[in-house]
């Protein structure tokens, strides 16, 4: 199967003191399919994340490795050729909304500003496609939250903006980081369905998460990383039934042991 994004031999260091924060990470997703990587705070999932998007500072980070996104190697990319991938053949549903906006930018300007980025459209084509990425995303009064500020909305509501923003452009890959932390149960429910919406549409999805339920909805495959490194990989069930790290192991049993684990 044709895979359209594959991450080969990811490292990342500071710079500072050549600390090693990710090591050989490798990887691949296919159309359609949804990776998840867990992992707890610090394992490097996040980070490695960052740097398939270009976000890490290259002044503090160094980065070595292919990050190739249908063929086109992301970290060869200057800022430009970054700027025409980012957001449309590529993009990030950041872990907390409520910080991902520009507050002092009413969410219409978000929306338009990134669709005119990458499209030909006018203000007012723009303006129409947000509205209609806003409606697929069944959020009422779709004009008010367009004239709305970040602060104005509930986390739930921001994280489905920003899922709108991802899907509006079409792109071949979503990187989900964290999407449904400090959600209520309704919201993540939402936002789970809103997953496999996109993998059903043909968007490869990667899904970061510390939640075993989350990957139990939505994965097909997962890698556990621990201390920036892969310690484990496999299908959703060889690694939930049959986890051969005693990491692994530890992890499932602080899931089941909150009675929260299950295919659903």
């Amino acid at each position: 199967m044709h895979n359209i994004l594959e991450v080969k031999n990811l490292n990342i260091k500071l710079l500072k003191n050549q600390k090693h924060l990710v090591r050989d990470v490798s990887f691949a997703v296919g159309k359609g399919k949804v990776l998840g990587i867990i992992g707890e705070s610090g394992s490097g999932k996040t980070l490695t994340c960052k740097s398939m998007m270009k976000l890490l500072n290259e002044k503090v980070f160094a980065i070595s490795g292919k990050v190739e996104l249908m063929g086109a190697d992301i970290l060869g990319m200057s800022e430009k050729q970054s700027r025409n991938v980012m957001g449309k053949d590529i993009s990030m549903i950041m872990q907390n909304p409520m910080t991902a906006f520009d507050p002092m930018m009413k969410i219409g300007r978000h929306m338009v500003d990134t669709i005119r980025a990458h499209t030909p459209l006018s203000k007012k084509q723009a303006y129409a496609m947000g509205l209609a990425a806003l409606d697929k995303m069944n959020l009422n009064r779709a004009a008010g939250i367009m004239n709305s500020h970040p602060h104005t909305l509930s986390g739930g509501m921001l994280q489905r903006v920003m899922i709108a923003i991802a899907l509006m452009l079409k792109p071949a890959v979503i990187i989900a980081d964290e999407a449904t932390t400090a959600l209520d149960v309704n919201n993540q429910a939402i936002i789970l369905n809103e997953c496999q919406k996109m993998r059903d549409s043909g968007i490869g999805l990667l899904v970061i998460t510390h939640d075993f339920g989350v990957l139990a909805k939505l994965a097909d495959d997962v890698l556990v990383m621990k201390d920036g490194q892969i310690i484990e990989s496999g299908t959703v069930h060889q690694v939930f039934y049959n986890p051969r790290t005693e990491y692994t192991k530890e992890l499932l049993r602080a899931r089941f042991l909150a009675h929260e684990v299950g295919y659903a």
